[in-house]
């Protein structure tokens, strides 16, 4: 038998947790349930492993659970129990380089893939910093070189679990987390954590720093000018808040932390009736909560930001959650995979690395970039830099139906069933002219066909040419490639492709049970 695990209090508190699909499993109990087809035993586990080890283990499985797909959890935990943590390969404290390498000598060519898998729960694990892994664990796990279980052309290092997005992942993610916000999935908090670290690419302990000093605003000659002024983190010698970088952002990331400032200083007014402007600047854009209640005066706060200046940003618990909670109600999927897509802060510091690099931008000023001090560190966001050989269409088969079903409910067979249908302004045309559907948001709204296409709001009618707009966008792409446009910009293409393709398949479905009918 195993020993009684001795989790945290934190973890003991949040010991009842929800997969991915929805089912309840308990932390503290053996076997539990991710859906109606796999179930997770831990009794099935080698039971002479160290405790310590097997807490990580159980640990990261947990958080798996609620943050990628059952079959994803299902994977990692059977191949690490199989082949890491077996009675023949495992023999006693923590998990090893030595006992990385020693799997991966034993495993062939075809069973490879099984250890690539292992590695990405090795990363989460790491990243999550639960223990049970040797230190420097992570760089044996950066040079295993991994044959792949998918054919064709080598995707180099390239996790679809942990390393850097797609474009097409990357479209995915910000389009659901739009949809997600406007339809009250996500948090203001939550939409603004996903926003700004997605798009500054930069540590958790930096967003975490944010003021509300930090946002700007200039009126210059070319228009308006937003920054933000980012803390510095890994600094030899520095303090907190002690060295910044200004980093230039768009309209829409102003807004998004403007609306949560607001937010914000309502809430600290609340606490603080007589609180000034001075003081309200210097409030943490990500708040914790729990210290704000414990200020008594607006005399108490000046002094705990003099004494403790990080007394009231919230800490690594207050990232873990905002991450995760992101993560778990995450739909936006992986043409890669075919399941949910996987948000990590890290990931999206490796895959702003991997963009830059595409454009040409390396050495000392993708550093600067990245917010380093010098070059020696990047490999560790750069080495995922091969593309994918297929494309969007060859491994989305799930994905499509997930997006078909999507549309199925916002069919409309005529322009009377549009939630707008009495406004001639919120019709939809291709590029002749013809009506494809209405737009049931915003009158304001004049984003375009592209946009419409990716938006929730928008009601596709039921008998509109899809096919010739669907070849209408290959025939634009094929163009742009001729015109010598760079790969980034093709493969731009892909989100629009595939929610038409989920048009047509939904509207296909529909017809064909009206036909049965």
């Amino acid at each position: 038998m195993m020993p009684e695990l001795s989790f945290s209090q934190t973890e003991q508190t949040y010991s009842t947790r929800y997969s991915k699909a929805g089912y309840a499993f308990n932390l503290n109990e053996d076997v539990w349930v991710l859906d109606k087809n796999r179930t997770i035993n831990w009794r099935l586990v080698n039971q002479e492993i160290d405790k310590v080890v097997y807490e990580g283990f159980k640990l990261t499985i947990a958080r798996l659970a609620e943050e990628v797909s059952s079959h994803h959890t299902f994977n990692c935990w059977n191949y690490t129990k199989t082949y890491l943590l077996s009675s023949d390969m495992y023999q006693e404290g923590l998990i090893t380089s030595k006992l990385i390498l020693s799997l991966k000598a034993i495993l062939n060519q075809e069973n490879e893939y099984k250890l690539g898998t292992i590695r990405a729960l090795l990363r989460c694990w790491l990243e999550w910093d639960f223990k049970g892994l040797e230190k420097g664990l992570e760089n044996t796990l950066d040079r295993l070189i991994l044959s792949g279980n998918i054919k064709g052309k080598a995707v180099l290092q390239n996790c679809p679990y942990t390393g850097p997005y797609t474009l097409t992942e990357q479209q995915f993610l910000l389009v659901w987390a739009g949809n997600a916000f406007n339809t009250g999935k996500l948090t203001l908090e939550e939409f603004a954590w996903f926003y700004t670290i997605y798009a500054t690419a930069r540590r958790p302990t930096q967003i975490l720093a944010l003021r509300i000093c930090d946002l700007t605003i200039q009126n210059s000659l070319d228009g308006m000018k937003y920054e933000l002024n980012i803390p510095r983190a890994k600094q030899r010698g520095g303090i907190f808040r002690g060295e910044m970088r200004s980093l230039i952002i768009t309209e829409d990331m102003y807004l998004i932390l403007m609306n949560l400032i607001n937010e914000v200083k309502i809430k600290v007014k609340r606490y603080l009736p007589n609180i000034e402007s001075e003081d309200l600047n210097q409030i943490p854009i990500f708040l914790n909560n729990k210290n704000l209640n414990s200020v008594n005066s607006v005399e108490d706060l000046r002094d705990k930001l003099k004494t403790i200046p990080d007394f009231l940003h919230g800490g690594a618990s207050k990232h873990n959650s905002l991450s995760n909670s992101v993560s778990k109600k995450c739909e936006a999927i992986s043409e890669r995979t075919g399941e949910y897509i996987h948000f990590t802060p890290i990931r999206c510091r490796r895959t702003r690395a991997t963009n830059l690099v595409r454009h040409g931008i390396t050495g000392v000023q993708l550093a600067y970039l990245m917010d380093h001090s010098d070059t020696q560190q990047l490999k560790v966001y750069t080495a995922y830099t091969a593309e994918l050989a297929a494309r969007i269409f060859d491994k989305m088969k799930d994905a499509m139906a997930f997006l078909a079903a999507q549309f199925e409910g916002r069919l409309i067979e005529n322009e009377n069933e549009a939630l707008r249908g009495n406004d001639p302004n919120s019709r939809v045309y291709k590029s002749n002219n013809e009506h494809i559907g209405n737009c049931g948001g915003s009158p304001s709204c004049q984003a375009g066909i592209k946009a419409c296409l990716l938006c929730n709001k928008f009601q596709p009618l039921l008998h509109a040419p899809w096919d010739e707009l669907f070849l209408e966008l290959l025939e634009e792409m094929e163009q742009r490639e001729k015109d010598g446009a760079s790969e980034l910009i093709l493969k731009s293409f892909d989100l629009q492709l595939a929610h038409v393709k989920a048009i047509l398949d939904a509207c296909d479905k529909r017809i064909t049970m009206e036909e049965i009918a």
